[in-house]
């Protein structure tokens, strides 16, 4: 044999060999991140848990009766319609509490099941061990889950920090097409204001202790006049929300809403992010939505150019 070819075929055994280990080890690798399972709970102010997101096999799904999906019975850890149920298991009683203050995790007990107030509805919930704290409502406390995961902390970002400046030239210079637009399409007319309002973050967050975090942002063009003329002074507003995702290290944005409303913002939803869960190599932000007398509970899928929801539940309204 030509020693230059047998050298060749020992190198293309070689090759062929690891890349067939390198095949098995990141299907092993995969198969051991899909085979996580945990769930997802909103923590209330009064020491209450709502479980509402269970993560199985890469999927999410509802874990929990959503608020006003109450039965005849009296709840009971045997009798609510969960995830648990489904599988056959207990309701866990210990549960990883991570606060949105981005304080050190601790341990939350279950003691019982209850009802509590959900807006003007009422909601099941697990009564836990931990004391009631004040916090401007609605606004929860924190996430929990189980079992133990760590959950990424939430920051406000200031807005002497760089990347405020950042986000506010991409946001206004996408604002006004894209009010112009929900504007044609709901056949509602814009304000007419000499000089026009300039558009304005008003809210702006990312993951704590991570520089290339996406961004979560709600931002604002007020108008010095009125939406409707029986109310001269609530002044009209339209408000944006949205993703600022970092791509070739520019901020490029995503799944923008707009929302043409005025002082009592009605029509508008904005959310706090509560935390952020890494699994398999995707990151989810966990959501606080809220409307003008609503809540609801999101998962939203933070990708590298894209953002999805694989999961809603209604925490109450009125």
């Amino acid at each position: 044999m030509h020693p230059t070819r047998g050298r060749a075929d020992i190198l293309t055994r070689v090759t062929r060999r690891g890349s067939l280990f390198v095949a098995l080890l990141a299907v092993a690798t995969s198969t051991t991140a899909q085979s996580v399972r945990l769930t997802l709970a909103i923590v209330r102010p009064d020491g209450h848990l709502v479980p509402f997101a269970a993560y199985d096999n890469g999927r999410w799904a509802r874990a929990w009766p959503a608020a006003d999906e109450l039965t005849d019975d009296e709840p009971t850890f045997e009798n609510i319609p969960s995830v648990w149920r489904r599988r056959g298991v207990a309701i866990p009683r210990t549960w990883q509490v991570w606060p949105t203050s981005g304080a050190q995790p601790i341990q939350a007990r279950v003691k019982d099941v209850a009802i509590v107030d959900a807006h003007c509805g009422a909601q099941v919930a697990l009564k836990t061990d931990l004391p009631s704290v004040k916090t401007d409502h609605p606004r929860k406390f924190g996430v929990a889950i189980d079992p133990n995961h760590p959950v990424a902390a939430i920051e406000a970002v200031p807005q002497s920090d760089d990347a405020w400046k950042s986000a506010e030239r991409v946001i206004a210079g996408r604002l006004a097409d894209l009010e112009g637009q929900r504007a044609r399409a709901d056949g509602v007319h814009l304000p007419a204001q000499t000089p026009v309002p300039a558009a304005r973050i008003i809210e702006l967050y990312r993951e704590s202790r991570s520089a290339r975090s996406p961004l979560y942002f709600v931002a604002e063009k007020p108008y010095r006049t009125a939406r409707a003329r029986w109310d001269p002074q609530c002044a009209a507003k339209t408000l944006m929300t949205g993703w600022l995702l970092r791509v070739n290290d520019r901020l490029i944005l995503r799944a923008p809403r707009i929302f043409l409303t005025d002082c009592d913002a009605k029509e508008a939803r904005t959310a706090w992010p509560l935390g952020v869960l890494h699994l398999a190599g995707q990151s989810f932000w966990i959501l606080q939505e809220h409307g003008y007398e609503d809540e609801t509970y999101v998962v939203a899928e933070v990708g590298r150019a894209s953002i999805g929801y694989p999961l809603t539940v209604n925490g109450g309204g009125c």
